[in-house]
């Protein structure tokens, strides 16, 4: 069984909108991902910010593939109930980043791949830059 990890938001945008110089490591790290090398996910909360996003830069026909490219290769991490709550208890400084760890976990998620580690610094689901990702793989 492969290694289950949840894409931070930003990871993603950084693919998405070819963000420099972020695009080669997180695309690596996402490859993974495709490549069936790790067990891929989202959390369900960050797909409609990035389709926000990506919509503020992007045609809209051009965000729908973009996001049915990605979710070829990632599971979505669903956001529910219980995840808003556990998000509640947490000591984070950031909402999202709480409700992300919180996805993360009901998931089974053993690593987040982010590029903002230290706001994950007290999470119970490590961070790791993609880079560590790629290197560990």
């Amino acid at each position: 069984m492969s290694q289950r990890v949840l894409y931070d938001t930003n990871v993603i945008l950084d693919v998405l909108l070819a963000r420099q110089p972020f695009l080669a490591a997180s695309a690596a790290a996402l490859d993974l991902a495709g490549e069936g090398r790790v067990d891929g996910f989202v959390a369900g909360h960050a797909v409609t910010t990035i389709a926000y996003i990506v919509k503020r830069e992007k045609k809209r026909a051009t965000v729908s593939a973009a996001l049915l490219q990605l979710l070829s290769k990632l599971r979505v991490a669903t956001t529910t109930d219980s995840s808003i709550r556990l998000a509640l208890a947490m000591d984070l400084d950031d909402f999202e980043d709480c409700v992300t760890v919180a996805s993360a976990q009901e998931a089974g998620c053993e690593l987040i791949v982010t590029r903002n580690v230290q706001h994950f610094r007290r999470a119970l689901v490590p961070a790791i830059l993609p880079e560590a990702l790629v290197a560990g793989s």
